[in-house]
């Protein structure tokens, strides 16, 4: 190789890399706590973000090698530990971010169909920590900075859900919540009118757009993706209506996430099913 082959070849990488959703889904949320942690004068949150990203990689690397996998380059742990981390309350004990994330990626490995994971690992690993009495801030939404900030948490999701081809299940996500929402508000219910106010809006968004998009978790289909983020939103406005609180995008998400693997399943049965009729 000639020494400008060799200077270009890790250009090339970056390049490949960037034009995959994991890698720009994990520079945004990267990019989105800085900006967070910036605004709030608060660092310690980008030290929880690296420890559970850290931590999400080293558990996927074994995990893969445990079940006799190939290495891969860890897309997904990175996109995983960042949101942990930027969800988790900053003033939490600095273990539980990186114990957080390695439950969040052995769900991944563990709750599995069909050579796919099910659920959204960091919705599991942030519900079972939140039932286990963790305190959740969602502090990397910039729902604590003034509302001018929500212009930068705009512009870093336009780019992920452009990479991944996700924006038909972000907006119907947004729409049915915030209808729903608009319709208890209507009826004079407060938590309905919070609905636009943060710190739900934000969360709501930041759930939309860096969550509900996750591929692998999610379709890519037109129509499945509206179905989907119709199905997580009503869920999830239906929970926070209910109880209130910031679990409901979580629970939405993975009702979402099991009813898209039942739908693959099912289209794989019957599939097969047309393969062993043909002559």
């Amino acid at each position: 190789m000639c020494s400008s082959d060799a200077a270009k070849w890790p250009w090339r990488r970056l390049r490949a890399l960037l034009r995959r959703p994991k890698p720009v889904c994990a520079a945004a949320l990267w990019a989105l706590g800085l900006v967070a942690a910036v605004g709030s004068g608060s660092p310690r949150g980008l030290l929880q973000m690296a420890m559970a990203t850290v931590v999400a990689v080293l558990c996927d690397l074994a995990l893969r090698r445990a079940r006799g996998l190939r290495p891969a380059v860890p897309e997904g742990a990175l996109v995983t530990g960042a949101i942990v981390g930027m969800v988790l309350a900053v003033d939490s004990p600095l273990w539980l971010a990186p114990a957080t994330a390695a439950v969040s990626v052995a769900s991944k490995h563990v709750i599995r169909l069909r050579r796919r994971h099910v659920f959204n690992p960091a919705a599991v690993g942030l519900l079972l920590s939140a039932a286990a009495g963790a305190s959740e801030s969602w502090w990397g939404d910039l729902g604590g900075l003034p509302p001018a900030y929500v212009a930068i948490l705009v512009a870093l999701m336009y780019g992920v859900l452009w990479r991944a081809r996700k924006f038909a299940s972000f907006f119907a996500y947004m729409a049915v919540f915030l209808a729903i929402c608009f319709a208890a508000g209507a009826m004079h219910s407060a938590l309905g009118a919070d609905a636009f106010h943060n710190p739900i809006f934000n969360s709501t968004l930041f759930a939309a757009g860096f969550m509900a998009s996750d591929p692998p978790t999610s379709p890519s289909r037109l129509w499945e993706q509206v179905a989907f983020g119709a199905a997580a939103a009503s869920i999830s406005a239906a929970v926070y209506l209910a109880v209130s609180g910031l679990l409901y995008p979580f629970l939405g998400l993975l009702a979402a996430n099991a009813a898209y693997a039942a739908v693959r399943a099912r289209r794989h049965v019957l599939q097969s099913a047309r393969r062993e009729e043909r002559p």
